[in-house]
């Protein structure tokens, strides 16, 4: 092996250290089997994918390097709320301390006129950065000064 395959299979072994993405780091794994001079088909037969596959990757290798071998978005349904429903959303939750999935549910619905589920109002919020909670049940048995008493024992 030249010296610029072996610098080329380091760049590739560095590329796989940085990368979480299992499909991302099968697709390097391919390309630096490819530079140390394995067959095609023996690499398509051990990573259990068709030589199409292989010669796939390859080519979005030479073409783009390691980054062309990432995996790319797929393009999902457009979301119902806007840039803009969103950022007022935002701004209508920072007028509230604590809100539940119900009341923005219905804040949602009665700002917008769009009705979402519980569980996708929660996605919304995890989204835009905001922290939900299920709401934690009081006592009306516990003393004010519960946090004091248990201090000071």
């Amino acid at each position: 092996m030249g010296g610029d395959i072996i610098k080329e299979i380091q760049v590739l072994n560095d590329a796989l250290k940085s990368t979480k993405d299992g499909r991302e780091r099968d697709r390097i794994r391919g390309i630096i089997l490819i530079k140390k001079g394995y067959n095609v088909h023996k690499i398509a037969d051990i990573m259990n994918v068709s030589v199409r596959t292989i010669y796939n990757w390859k080519k979005r290798y030479e073409k783009n390097g390691t980054k062309g071998l990432k995996t790319k978005r797929k393009p999902g349904r457009k979301g119902k709320l806007s840039p803009e429903d969103v950022e007022k959303l935002i701004k209508l939750l920072k007028q509230k301390d604590c809100w539940t999935t119900r009341e923005v549910k219905e804040l949602i619905k009665n700002e917008f006129g769009i009705e979402y589920t519980l569980r996708h109002v929660a996605r919304i919020l995890r989204k835009i950065g905001m922290v939900y909670q299920k709401p934690f049940v009081h006592d009306y048995r516990r003393p004010d000064n519960a946090e004091e008493i248990l201090k000071k024992e």
